[in-house]
């Protein structure tokens, strides 16, 4: 637990709260390995880092990233990478999730037209499907 880090000082938005079902699972060390996702409490730096990234492309509405699918094969999201954020403004205790994606171009959607997940267990979920998948299809690939 003490490599962890849930951004533990005074830099996120007043109010916010961390899902409880993202606290357990991080907590009681329930990580489990659902690449390309990976998540970012267990690297401080990068934590920071993409989380100073998002307050100045969103000054208005503050995303915190916890977890980034960053696969440099190229063969997921040709190498972008993506972070899942959850959304600062929610002070629910159940955010939704909002992402970033570094190879989208295109303009930026109105916040109430973004592509979200209704909060952490849909997410999660949803990551463990893909990740699956993504497994599957990297051993056919590793066939050719």
């Amino acid at each position: 637990m003490s490599n962890i880090f849930l951004y533990n000082c005074p830099i996120l938005p007043n109010g916010f709260v961390f899902p409880k079902t993202y606290i357990d699972l991080i907590i009681n060390n329930n990580i489990i390995e659902i690449d390309p996702w990976s998540f970012l409490c267990r690297d401080k730096g990068m934590s920071l880092s993409y989380y100073g990234s998002m307050l100045i492309k969103y000054k208005e509405h503050p995303l915190i990233p916890f977890a980034i699918a960053d696969d440099q094969s190229g063969f997921f999201n040709d190498g972008y990478i993506i972070l899942a954020c959850f959304d600062g403004k929610d002070t629910s205790g159940d955010p939704k999730v909002y992402f970033h994606d570094y190879g989208y171009r295109g303009e930026e959607p109105s916040w109430e037209n973004r592509y979200h997940l209704d909060n952490f267990s849909t997410w999660f979920e949803l990551a463990k499907e893909e990740s699956a998948q993504y497994k599957a299809e990297q051993v056919e690939l590793d066939k050719i």
